[in-house]
């Protein structure tokens, strides 16, 4: 029994299929390969502990057989075939493919999810699979929470947090908070077909399985609750200003942060006002700036972020950053879904209070003459305490409290003075690499003559 597939096709499927090998695993069935043939189409499957992921296509020869062999070894024999068309022969289990022949592995067993006939059913959108990818940055897989190591899928869509950065993309959803592992897997298919998602419960817990025309990913879902993400979300209300960008300038600003070399430990990026219509960024003593609209107030106020946060900003593609008063999350969008990150901290600068001191003369007592009786001799008596005595230890920490304020408004406004000189002398240098470009044009236009 013969069949014949696109090798080309098959190799690529293989590369997304070997995501789930364990090469290491003691499990056969973790470093296997089911491939199964019937009613017209072939069937290529892997597993691993948590995943299972099928590729299926059509075959020319009409025959039907079920066969389990080594990956590694089907996957050599493929890449060593020479024809655009491959041929597999099937005899009682025993594959051929060109002069290479593999023989089934004994003792494997291969169990398909029984699905629940009252799960849940989703339609997935074209092209799902780079809305995980978008996603997939923000997944922590280091995190103690398991359930934080996956994406989590409900009806407001697809939601992932590192716990620092948040990113949520709209996508209609007929489930309930249910988290999958990371799918590397489906995302290196980068498929662009649309599909469905179902979801159940059965005996060993959530499961879930999507599916399209040639690929059909099952999953276990992730125990534990997924944070309360939509209370992060600042309201429309509390953002009060903005700025906003063209995706070309957004393009600029991110090589420009690219070659920014880290400040650890928190990589900050100034983002402020300078003059009308333009937004400078500050990092370290690299400076760029980029025209942008504004709206709200923003004299005197800047937005300080780490400089991955604002990378991954624009990455997937966000023109818009509306910020709140105070420490509280920014809010990007106009790219992949809504982005909200943590600003860094910035004390709030305030005017400083002008510190009083005795500058006023004392005033000239009137030490005239003055004629008085004779002194009448009277009783002195002791004179009632009018208030209590003050403890010198609260005098002396209550100093302390209104020193400390002082030096911190003096260091506050020591920053701002800091970072207006690194501007400055920036600006200087880019006139003087403006005057030699311009003074080397000019000798090279000298010479041509």
């Amino acid at each position: 029994m013969k069949i014949e597939v696109n090798k080309n096709e098959l190799e690529r499927a293989l590369i997304a299929l070997g995501k789930l090998i364990s090469r290491m695993s003691p499990i056969p069935e973790h470093k296997s390969l089911l491939v199964e043939c019937k009613d017209g189409k072939v069937c290529f499957s892997t597993r691993s502990p948590a995943e299972q992921m099928t590729f299926r296509t059509a075959c020319a020869g009409e025959v039907e057989f079920r066969c389990i062999v080594g990956f590694d070894e089907f996957r050599d024999a493929v890449r060593g075939y020479r024809n655009k068309v491959l041929e597999i022969e099937d005899n009682e289990g025993i594959l051929r493919i060109g002069e290479r022949t593999l023989f089934p592995k004994s003792g494997v067993e291969w169990r398909v999810p029984d699905e629940d006939e009252h799960c849940s059913i989703s339609e997935l959108p074209k092209e799902f699979v780079a809305l995980f990818a978008a996603a997939s940055p923000l997944v922590d897989r280091n995190n103690p929470r398991k359930v934080l190591q996956g994406i989590n899928l409900c009806r407001e869509g697809i939601t992932t947090t590192n716990g620092r950065e948040l990113l949520n993309i709209y996508v209609p959803l007929n489930v309930d908070d249910f988290t999958i592992p990371l799918p590397l897997a489906l995302m290196q298919t980068k498929t662009t077909e649309a599909g469905t998602l179902c979801t159940w419960t059965d005996r060993t817990g959530k499961m879930c399985r999507i599916e399209t025309e040639h690929w059909v990913w099952y999953a276990e879902g992730l125990e534990g609750n997924y944070p309360n993400w939509k209370q992060v979300i600042p309201s429309q209300k509390a953002l009060v200003r903005s700025v906003s960008f063209l995706p070309e300038r957004g393009q600029q600003l991110e090589i420009f942060l690219k070659n920014v070399p880290d400040l650890p430990p928190h990589n900050p990026v100034e983002l402020y006002q300078s003059k009308p219509g333009y937004l400078n960024i500050l990092a370290g003593e690299m400076h760029t700036s980029i025209a942008a609209e504004f709206i709200g107030n923003w004299n005197d106020v800047s937005i300080k972020l780490n400089k991955h946060a604002l990378l991954r900003l624009l990455s997937e593609g966000h023109t818009k950053i509306e910020a709140c008063d105070g420490h509280f999350p920014i809010l990007a969008t106009g790219g992949t879904g809504h982005y909200i990150t943590i600003p860094l901290y910035q004390p709030k600068t305030q005017e400083p209070k002008p510190i009083q001191t005795q500058t006023e003369e004392p005033k000239m007592e009137n030490n005239e003459m003055r004629v008085v009786s004779a002194p009448v001799q009277t009783v002195v008596r002791n004179p009632e305490p009018v208030s209590e005595a003050v403890d010198p230890m609260e005098e002396l920490n209550h100093g302390i409290d209104e020193l400390r304020g002082r030096l911190k408004l003096l260091l506050d406004e020591t920053g701002v003075l800091t970072r207006k000189v690194k501007e400055a002398v920036l600006k200087q240098k880019q006139k003087e690499r403006d005057f030699i470009l311009a003074k080397r044009a000019i000798e090279r236009i000298k010479m041509a003559i």
